[in-house]
């Protein structure tokens, strides 16, 4: 296929007002969390635990990465590191690290991380390898975190056998471990596992497995996954050919900021029988 996819609390008496505000004063005075009943390492945990590590301290809810602050973290993460807390301290030192701009102490403390287990330092530690041109050190350290659940190493491991970094290029498993990601909410990974089955260059092309997969990455917010559907609704490949469904397709992408999608959007308003040649996918690939 050669066209583009992409209390009002009532206080009855004086004794119970007195209570209550008793109560709330012991509150203020003692807080059920005070950060001298936590260790260093709660602290770096409750500081420094990021959404995408499953072995992160399920008591503290995740903090994105804008969302550190550097100050408490970096020193709580310190000292629990000093104390050799274990590997998740170690991934989130490096974390809190690479967020202050120490890049090369992030670097080393990352790699004692992956050395020690940690899935997601391994995945991130991967890709700062892959980077420095040893690709087949990422790819093993991919397979490892992947192993242990990492969704993001399942993703990455599907880039490797799509394009053959660190291995031979397999279609077969680039579809086994994009749909694995896929599986777990990975939009990225539901589009590029469509395009490898619309374009049929490693597997032979299925427009009727790729057009779920659109359709699941769309379902996402995917905005190349709508434009490419859109392409299909439009021409009717893998699916029933549907105008106007490829107009609110390519609608919903134009209101994202996809210029490609506003124009075919405005050449189906015009006319339901308007055709055109399309570009390249493959340059839609991520």
């Amino acid at each position: 296929m050669k066209t583009q996819r992409k209390a009002r609390i009532r206080i009855f008496n004086a004794i119970s007002l007195a209570i209550v505000s008793f109560l709330a004063l012991a509150a203020i005075a003692l807080p059920p969390a005070r950060a001298a009943d936590l260790s260093a390492a709660d602290i770096c945990d409750r500081e420094a635990g990021s959404i995408f590590d499953l072995q992160r301290n399920q008591s503290y809810p995740a903090v994105a990465t804008q969302d550190l602050k550097i100050g408490i973290a970096l020193s709580a993460c310190r000292e629990a590191y000093n104390q050799h807390a274990g590997p998740r301290a170690e991934f989130q030192l490096a974390r809190v690290l690479d967020k202050a701009g120490q890049k090369i102490q992030s670097l080393r403390i990352l790699g004692e991380a992956a050395d020690h287990g940690h899935a997601l330092a391994m995945t991130n530690y991967a890709v700062l390898i892959g980077e420095q041109g040893d690709v087949a050190t990422e790819f093993t350290l991919n397979q490892k975190a992947a192993a242990a659940g990492n969704i993001l190493a399942a993703y990455n491991l599907g880039v490797a056998y799509r394009d053959g970094m660190g291995t031979s290029a397999n279609g077969a498993l680039a579809i086994e471990w994009f749909e694995r990601a896929s599986l777990a909410g990975d939009d990225v990974a539901a589009f590029n596992l469509a395009v490898i089955l619309d374009e049929g260059k490693l597997v032979p092309e299925d427009n009727a497995r790729a057009a779920r997969f659109y359709r699941l990455a769309v379902e996402r917010g995917n905005v190349d996954a709508m434009v490419n559907l859109g392409l299909m609704l439009e021409t009717g490949e893998g699916v029933t050919k549907d105008l106007p469904a490829a107009r609110a397709v390519f609608r919903k992408a134009a209101a994202e900021g996809d210029d490609y999608a506003e124009r075919k959007f405005a050449e189906l308003s015009a006319t339901d029988n308007f055709e055109t040649a399309m570009l390249d996918k493959t340059s839609r690939i991520k």
